[in-house]
């Protein structure tokens, strides 16, 4: 993905929008929408140059089950979120489920299941329709919880040519009791659904922050807005934006909403009741899975991922390659602009992940970058601790500046100076010997590495079963770190060390088995 950075003054920015192609296939009874230009004004903001994912730190609730995790900061200082298709932190497979998760730190949350939302069924339970109940975008605003809820048709029954789930009859439901009744009911949601059809069909919050936030930009003091994707849970084509008074959102009429249709999203003259006249803020055929927007107030930019299967899937749910790719805007309407791409290989070939929500809660500064955190879940779908059919976090790093120009240099590159017995180690289908790490054994045996750069990153497969790596760098101890991993089958090409801003000059790394575990090395990579 190409790299955008957005001036720290006030411009012009104008983005253009292809139109949808012709052969994208839509639900029935969903209106061809006109493509327009998209062009706001920005508000002082620092863009986003890069994004890192922290995989090293990569954190998966083992005791959690199900899918389309969307943690909200409420009032209290908690964080609640709904599950789909799994028992939450409960006991028992429901469609949906509300979980409460306290804790401070991401890596501390304790999650606990506070309603098994009965009425909405067992994990599967579909209706005369062929649909079951899911949850969609989740938000505590002014002390009120809500979540969107829809109708889904899985991908092997959907009949679309791309096996997606189609996602139509979405509804808003609130809870005054911190999540333990609700209102609408399932029944009524079912009969008289608020959007019936496809066009708001997976309704996501912009996340602000705690209790919805307190962001004065952007109208988001008097409006609560939230994109859907148009008729599909995952790989949609497009994302529209709508929005309502906040002062009137309890009241869970939809002919309170309006929706974008093009230009600049502060005139009231570019929103219009009629969803049809809609102006979609994303467009990507087949690259929409559903997704919530969510507010950086450290660079005041706003931030989604447009997620999706690499290629058709033949059977359901059983993807080949699921991207995340990053984009970001001065404002929720946009205009949106890439700014980085993410496979989800390091889980290697058979293992996926799937349908993430970054937070409004968690950032933090890293020098000049910000760190954001990421939820998401992942298959295959058995329920069993090492299993990925649960809650996940990754921490994300937003970085302000472009990283300098790198090379890799792999475990086999003459270079690296091997100390003690080290092995080649075939890991998963990587056969090729120039791409195959060194493994060793030996309690004190090390690989060395001269070069000449201003960074260094040591690169290493994770899995079950390994051990701790002492780190030097100029012949100073830098830390000691595990290679280990207890609830990911494998994680691949993970940077578990990175040292930037070093002096120009030559530099020598090295690492050291600190036990009789295996360790591993994969490669260094070099910023010069």
């Amino acid at each position: 993905m190409g790299e955008q950075k957005y001036q720290l003054s006030r411009r012009r920015f104008t983005v253009g929008l292809a139109a949808c192609s012709a052969s994208a296939i839509l639900p029935v009874g969903i209106p061809r929408i006109s493509i327009a230009q998209t062009v706001a004004d920005a508000v002082s903001t620092t863009g986003v140059a890069q994004i890192f994912l922290d995989l090293h730190r990569i954190h998966k609730w083992d005791n959690s089950n199900g899918d389309t995790w969307d943690p909200f900061w409420a009032d209290d200082g908690n964080m609640y979120a709904f599950n789909c298709d799994g028992r939450g932190f409960g006991v028992g497979g429901m469609n949906l489920a509300f979980n409460k998760l306290s804790g401070i730190t991401p890596e501390a949350l304790l999650g606990s299941r506070v309603n098994a939302m009965d009425e909405y069924g067992k994990s599967g339970q579909k209706g005369a329709d062929n649909a079951a109940w899911k949850a969609c975008g989740q938000e505590c605003i002014d002390g009120v919880f809500y979540a969107f809820v829809s109708r889904n048709i899985y991908g092997n029954d959907s009949g679309d040519p791309l096996t997606r789930q189609l996602a139509q009859n979405s509804s808003l439901i609130k809870s005054t009791d911190r999540g333990h009744t609700w209102f609408r009911s399932a029944e009524q949601n079912l009969n008289r659904p608020m959007w019936p059809g496809a066009p708001f069909g997976t309704p996501f919050f912009v996340h602000y922050g705690q209790n919805g936030g307190n962001v004065s930009r952007d109208g988001a003091m008097d409006y609560v807005y939230a994109s859907s994707t148009i008729g599909f849970w995952n790989d949609g084509d497009t994302l529209i934006l709508g929005r309502v008074k906040r002062s009137i959102l309890s009241d869970l009429n939809s002919a309170d909403w309006e929706y974008f249709t093009g230009g600049d999203g502060d005139l009231a003259s570019n929103w219009s009741r009629s969803i049809a006249t809609t102006t979609p803020i994303l467009n990507r055929p087949s690259k929409c899975g559903q997704t919530p927007i969510t507010y950086v107030s450290e660079l005041g930019i706003y931030l989604l991922i447009s997620w999706y299967n690499t290629a058709r899937m033949t059977k359901w749910f059983e993807p080949n390659e699921m991207r995340y790719d990053f984009y970001q805007a001065p404002h929720p309407w946009g205009p949106w602009t890439p700014v980085s791409s993410f496979s989800d290989r390091f889980l290697g070939p058979t293992c996926h992940m799937y349908g993430p929500s970054l937070c409004s809660r968690f950032q933090q500064r890293i020098g000049a970058d910000v760190e954001v955190s990421l939820f998401t879940s992942g298959c295959p779908f058995d329920d069993v601790p090492s299993a990925l059919y649960k809650m996940w976090h990754i921490p994300v790093v937003l970085r302000v500046a472009s990283l300098p120009n790198s090379v890799l240099v792999p475990a086999a590159d003459p270079q690296i100076r091997y100390h003690g017995f080290w092995f080649p180690w075939t890991v998963m289908e990587d056969a090729a010997e120039n791409r195959l790490a060194r493994a060793t054994l030996s309690k004190g045996a090390g690989a060395e590495f001269s070069f000449s750069g201003t960074g260094i990153e040591y690169v290493a497969h994770k899995s079950g079963e390994q051990g701790a790596v002492v780190i030097y760098l100029d012949n100073v101890q830098q830390e000691s770190t595990s290679l280990n991993l207890e609830d990911f089958p494998i994680l691949l090409g993970v940077t578990v060390f990175s040292k930037q801003n070093l002096p120009r000059g030559k530099h020598v790394i090295k690492i050291v088995n600190a036990g009789e575990s295996k360790i591993n090395l994969q490669a260094f990579k070099v910023y010069s």
